[in-house]
């Protein structure tokens, strides 16, 4: 379909007023299958003096779900094509989706005008209220919204440093994450590592398995870990098209019900909360076992657009995503930082200089204890030991063993059986088993308070229980005593709430009524208590964290915000 002339209800004098801007933000109530959005994003390709960056929110209860929004632009443009590939699951909640190499975006927010519109933070420069009555257009609490959206709102709770240069420390899936952001969004990027490369701690598992979490009563964290991991879905999507593809699968999660209580709720979320079917639906164990193709213990939901990925290839493709930005420091340890006339500096292991900026990004996992200034956050150590579960026994055209192939006939007891029957998807309960990848198939994972790194034969036997509790017809397959795997020591929060802002000041007095007037360190920001769950939690963390650093609308609700702010503990006195 063809657009007309920027024309925008409301006469918001476009395109003039966004001339020369680092960047505009439209909010837009009503969606009318993206109309207004691409009649925007057309006019920004077209205007030689565009902003910078444009960001445009959209609020609609009920927005066409992907097949209706295609046959609404017909014959597709190719705007509205990459609108419909990027267009989410009918899910409540602030989903972003990125456009021209992340320069546009556009914030589907589903659900209700009146509830959401205290919830978005940031401000705004026009407002499209197509969705809306004359009543509501004129109701005194829209007219506070809306002036509430036009005032600098994050002003008073996230220091300003000086743009277009910052050190991020940590190249894990948080730290390469927020690297990726920034230097999209054209800062300067320098990415130290004190490992030989990316990803090679925690972040360094074989196997990561997505997959949103669900609740009766929508807790912030189902509310955030749902938004994330459909962010997360997109990114892989986007990432692939750029050029920088991530080996992954979304092969799809069974997630078994615990017991028989358990799966009546499963029951009951799906039923009440009218998820799409795209997005979760509820099966029985004669399903799901057609769909592992092995036999799964009891009934659960399954989740068809999630999966695993390799933790290093998703690092590996952000950090050339971020091009030219970047300057990836490995082997290069930050034991301090002091402050100094530019803002910070940051220090090696022999008190030289590494770095000198303004602005600087914590995402050094359990380093951050190590750091004079972020040693109070309470982070906590968990130990996770994952078990690596051959696929593959015995050569089929070789009378010898292949090189390489004895661990995996021992860890059978020395006779492979005839079909391994490790599952086609993701199967998980209080543990996870994901299909073979490179060999073997990942099976994890303990969670214990622990710095311990080495393997324990009895970590391997807890596995191996998970696993006879999930696909029993596995159960006496392994050797404990004969597998291999892998331990991660995962940054944890009190809440398993992820830590991600502006660092807070230990204390101070006196002490403030609300935690995001807590005072701050000038230019230093945090990412980190992602848990288990940090390869969903890491892209979406990282937008939020490059949208308060470059005084952007948020792309989650700001009390979802305040709920990750690292200045909660600290506030509630829990340090």
């Amino acid at each position: 379909m063809s657009h007309p002339p920027l024309d925008l209800p409301g006469r918001q004098g476009l395109p003039e007023r966004w001339a020369g801007r680092a960047s505009f933000a439209i909010l837009e109530t009503g969606c009318a299958a993206g109309a207004n959005f691409l009649t925007t994003w057309q006019a920004w390709n077209d205007d030689p003096q565009r902003p910078q960056r444009l960001h445009y929110f959209c609020i609609d209860a009920a927005p066409p779900c992907r097949d209706e929004l295609a046959r609404q632009h017909q014959p597709p443009t190719d705007l509205s094509a990459q609108l419909c590939t990027a267009w989410p699951s009918s899910v409540s909640g602030f989903h972003r989706l990125h456009f021209a190499s992340g320069r546009v975006s556009l914030t589907l927010v589903i659900g209700d005008t009146r509830t959401v519109m205290p919830r978005i933070e940031g401000r705004f420069d026009a407002f499209i209220l197509d969705g809306l009555s004359l009543a509501e257009q004129s109701s005194a609490a829209l007219r506070d919204d809306l002036l509430w959206l036009a005032a600098d709102t994050q002003a008073a709770q996230v220091p300003k440093p000086q743009p277009h240069r910052v050190a991020v420390i940590g190249a894990g899936i948080a730290g390469v994450s927020c690297a990726e952001r920034l230097a999209q969004r054209g800062w300067e990027v320098t990415l130290f590592e004190r490992r030989d490369g990316p990803a090679a701690e925690t972040s360094g598992n074989r196997q990561a398995v997505m997959l949103p979490v669900l609740s009766v009563d929508e807790t912030r964290l189902a509310r955030l870990n749902r938004v994330a991991y459909l962010y997360v879905l997109r990114q892989l999507a986007a990432l692939a098209a750029a050029g920088n593809p991530v080996t992954w699968d979304n092969c799809g999660v069974f997630q078994i019900a615990r017991h028989a209580d358990h799966a009546r709720k499963q029951q009951t979320i799906v039923a009440n909360q009218q998820l799409p079917a795209e997005f979760v639906q509820y099966l029985d164990a004669a399903a799901a076992s057609r769909l592992a193709g092995t036999t799964v213990s009891d009934g659960g939901w399954w989740f068809p657009q999630a999966g695993w990925l390799s933790p290093l290839s998703l690092c590996q493709a952000l950090l050339a995503a971020a091009g030219a930005n970047l300057n990836f420091r490995p082997a290069t340890e930050v034991t301090a930082l002091a402050p100094s006339a530019q803002g910070w500096q940051l220090l090696g292991s022999d008190g030289q200089a590494l770095w000198d900026g303004s602005t600087v990004i914590l995402a050094n996992a359990h380093g951050l204890r190590t750091l004079e200034q972020s040693a109070h956050l309470p982070l906590r150590c968990f130990r996770g030991q994952v078990s690596h579960l051959p696929a593959t026994g015995r050569p089929e055209t070789s009378a010898a063993p292949l090189r390489g192939s004895e661990p995996i006939l021992r860890a059978w007891g020395g006779n492979p059986p005839e079909s391994a029957a490790l599952p086609r998807c993701v199967v998980c309960r209080e543990g996870y088993i994901a299909p073979p990848h490179d060999g073997y198939a990942g099976l994890g994972a303990t969670f214990q308070r622990s710095h311990d790194t080495d393997l324990h034969v009895a970590d391997h036997q807890s596995n191996l229980a998970r696993l006879a509790g999930m696909l029993p017809e596995l159960s006496d397959r392994y050797d404990a005593t004969q597998l291999t795997g892998r331990v991660g020591l995962r940054p944890v929060s009190p809440d398993k709430l992820p830590m991600v802002g502006a660092l807070p000041l230990a204390s101070c007095e006196p002490r403030p009524a609300a935690h995001v007037e807590w005072p701050r360190w000038p230019g230093l920001f945090v990412a980190s208590g992602y848990g288990a769950r940090g390869f969903v939690w890491a892209p979406l963390m990282a937008e939020l964290l490059a949208s308060q650093i470059c005084g952007e609308p948020l792309p989650i609700e700001a009390e979802l915000a305040a709920a990750v702010d690292p200045a909660r503990f600290t506030w509630k006195g829990t340090l």
